[in-house]
């Protein structure tokens, strides 16, 4: 989805003409009417944010912005000071990007999985359970925590046999973590897009009786309700 196919947020394309130069790393604005933006760079690729926000990559987006309004997603040529200035800011956008404290529901689709001769029951088994977790009540405490969404997801979904992972913070809004069990190692990457949008990826290596298990899945994680 391109500027132009949104009209809802047609103020934000009155300059379209405009070609921003291409950034080192990808620029998300997440704006609210007349009040403003926030922008911060984020590490996920075009493609990867627009799947948070289920919207289409056009095939220019490393050379825009994701302008993220009232919950809706749109790729702009703008600068992150003529977005500022138009959603009714002071033209800073400045950062950083905070999650915001509410319930948080998931999204989850199974990308890839290799089981050798038990694919397909593994198939069934992994779809079978995805998209049932019950929405989590997170209080973020003022910062990206996958300690606190773990926790906070735990006491949502109770399951005694979950792990905890360790988690690494690449910034403030990028966490990688791991975890282990005998004949299985998992490792997850969060990566927080907007205020109230994250998006998990998390990797499985397993062994089972018929040899090496490995799946991939990505959770799209966003602020459903104060």
């Amino acid at each position: 989805m391109t500027c132009l196919t949104r009209a809802a947020l047609a103020p934000l394309c009155a300059f379209a003409v405009l070609t921003a130069l291409p950034a080192a790393a990808l620029t998300v604005a997440d704006c609210t009417t007349h009040q403003g933006c926030t922008c911060a760079e984020t590490p996920l690729s075009p493609e990867e944010a627009s799947l948070v926000m289920g919207i289409d990559t056009p095939a220019n987006a490393a050379a825009m912005i994701l302008v993220v309004q009232d919950g809706t997603g749109i790729w702009s040529p703008l600068s992150a000071e003529d977005i500022d200035i138009t959603a009714g800011g002071d033209g800073s956008c400045a950062g950083p990007l905070v999650p915001e404290d509410g319930v948080w529901t998931t999204q989850s689709t199974l990308n890839t999985l290799s089981c050798g001769p038990g694919t397909a029951m593994m198939r069934q088994m992994i779809e079978g359970n995805l998209n049932r977790e019950k929405p989590v009540r997170v209080t973020w405490g003022g910062r990206f925590d996958g300690a606190r969404w773990r926790d906070a997801w735990l006491a949502a979904n109770p399951d005694p046999e979950a792990t905890r992972p360790t988690w690494t913070r690449v910034s403030e809004v990028e966490l990688t973590g791991a975890d282990r069990l005998p004949g299985m190692t998992s490792s997850y990457r969060m990566v927080l897009l907007t205020p109230r949008s994250f998006r998990m990826d998390w990797d499985m290596q397993a062994v089972n009786d018929a040899g090496p298990c490995t799946w991939s899945v990505t959770n799209r994680v966003r602020k459903t309700a104060d």
